[in-house]
């Protein structure tokens, strides 16, 4: 039992340390900037845990991203951590491994006997099949490459979006001449987050992981926290996993995404009114060349427009919550619109 015990304290280090650190959830542009994969990734996995019919939509909804997003606010501002230092500036941990990945390109075997897939063959997006032709205009897709191999014929689509893409590819496998349809997915990459939401309390594990990551990493630092229903943080510990063995953790990545408060505070969040509206909104404190998208509760795209001033309008007649997402050079910062 000795020998056993020994082990486990060599193949596991941790250190707990647990104190609430007021913060609070108000999503900087930083985070959205740098973490929307993340956030929906988070997403797709927490919809698959609870089997929630969402699972089916392509487009992720904003309220799931919020819920996620909103905590891992939390822990960014909470900037008297050192912890909340490590992972989002230092070490730079993303979600990068784990199931429910989002990739960008989509593999698709083909049957090349139906007419509209010449289409693709010629690398034409647009093949005159109506449901593809839907599902290739709403989620702009492109085709990037046609292979006939011996064993099928396949095409590689893009998008530059970031969606469910297991959804997209139901979607389309469901088109008849296509056989069948996956992710383009990387290997040997590094990074995981894991979220778990208990009660009114969200817990959030940060992973580093490093030396051989192609065959799965070798050894991980993991930094844990709790986000409480007051957006208080707090720290759980880090634990320290190899194994071979404990090694140091590597030099800091550096990837510095935090610009300082006083670069913040210089950059003044657009002004919307009236909110909630009968449908008309005015909007202030823009610039030129700022985008604006309006998303439904679902997260599909109403509208979108380039700003030409300081200032602007939108219109949305139907009542419900929308979200406004205003893209700016230094980062995307959302609004919660409400017509009544």
């Amino acid at each position: 039992m000795k020998n056993l015990a020994l082990i486990i304290l060599l193949l596991f280090s941790i250190v707990v340390l647990q104190a609430q650190t007021p913060s609070d959830c108000t999503i900087p542009y930083e985070l959205i900037e740098n973490y929307e994969r993340d956030i929906k990734i988070l997403s797709l996995r927490r919809m698959s845990e609870l089997s929630s019919p969402d699972l089916a939509l392509i487009s992720i909804p904003q309220a799931w991203q919020d819920t996620i997003a909103g905590g891992m606010a939390a822990i960014m501002n909470a900037t008297s951590l050192p912890e909340s230092d490590s992972v989002f500036n230092l070490y730079c941990v993303h979600n990068l491994t784990g199931p429910m990945q989002i990739y960008n390109i989509l593999l698709f075997e083909i049957d090349i006997s139906y007419p509209w897939t010449q289409a693709w063959q010629n690398l034409n997006a647009i093949t005159g099949n109506t449901a593809i032709d839907t599902l290739v205009t709403n989620y702009s897709l492109s085709v990037i490459a046609y292979f006939h191999w011996s064993f099928g014929d396949f095409v590689f689509l893009k998008t530059d979006s970031l969606l469910n893409i297991y959804a997209l590819i139901d979607s389309i496998v469901a088109v008849e001449g296509v056989l069948a349809g996956a992710p383009d997915a990387l290997i040997g990459t590094a990074g995981k987050i894991v979220y778990e939401r208990i009660g009114d309390a969200r817990y959030y594990d940060f992973y580093f992981q490093f030396n051989d990551c192609f065959d799965g990493c070798d050894n991980h630092r993991k930094w844990m926290f709790k986000v409480n229903a007051d957006c208080s943080v707090e720290y759980l510990g880090a634990e320290n996993w190899g194994v071979f063995g404990i090694e140091p953790l590597p030099a800091p990545v550096n990837c510095n995404i935090f610009t300082s408060l006083k670069e913040r505070q210089l950059h003044k969040k657009a002004l919307v009114f009236p909110n909630p509206s009968d449908g008309v909104f005015s909007i202030e404190r823009l610039e030129t060349g700022n985008i604006l998208v309006v998303y439904d509760a679902s997260g599909k795209i109403l509208h979108m427009k380039l700003v030409e001033g300081i200032a602007t309008q939108i219109s949305l007649p139907t009542k419900g919550i929308y979200v406004l997402e205003v893209k700016r050079t230094y980062g995307i910062e959302r609004h919660k619109l409400v017509v009544r």
